[in-house]
């Protein structure tokens, strides 16, 4: 990143205890093994990483020391409920563009986590020059395509058949994008 944040963003209240928003450390390697290894299957199949394997752990943690994504977690009482991953690849032609992932525990949806994690992204893409940010999801993912909707995100693409499950079955793939504000808080 290209300037110092605060370990903590945001405390979110809920019924069954309050979340924390947070940068991830590398301190946060066991707790993000764990959330990955707690993942199911279907969803471990959209991330970039397989994040069930501690050396994928150490690269997500390289990048964010590299500059080159930017993680906030999801906390509550010392487990990860989901994050949001800002990453940009390295190459100077998109260095303006960067993926947004969200991923959120199947215990914890329905809270507003994705939201919340999705409108501190924003902050993260605006420290990392980010005028850009772009989020992939299946045709089948109507509610996360409706959230990135109602946060401005709009659809550029449909590859039909571009994503492979385990089974082998394919899936349609959407694009969905939304220009950053660089001169917003």
């Amino acid at each position: 990143m290209t300037t110092e944040h605060p370990a903590i963003l945001a405390s979110i209240q809920r019924p069954g205890g309050d979340i924390t928003l947070r940068y991830a450390t590398a301190a946060d390697h066991p707790l993000l093994l764990a959330f990955g290894r707690s993942l199911p299957r279907e969803d471990l199949m959209f991330l970039r990483r397989d994040i069930t394997q501690p050396e994928e752990i150490d690269a997500w943690i390289e990048d964010i020391r590299r500059g080159l994504n930017g993680t906030i977690l999801a906390v509550r009482n010392g487990e990860v409920l989901g994050y949001a991953s800002v990453s940009r690849a390295p190459l100077a032609w998109v260095r303006h563009v960067a993926e947004l992932r969200v991923v959120v525990s199947p215990t914890a949806r329905g809270e507003g986590i994705g939201r919340a994690l999705t409108e501190a992204a924003f902050r993260i893409g605006t420290d990392m020059n980010v005028l850009k940010l772009v989020a992939q999801m299946t045709l089948d993912q109507a509610a996360a395509m409706a959230v990135f909707k109602r946060l401005g995100f709009a659809s550029e693409a449909l590859l039909p058949d571009q994503v492979i499950d385990a089974e082998g079955g394919t899936h349609d793939l959407v694009v969905m994008s939304r220009r950053l504000d660089p001169s917003a808080d």
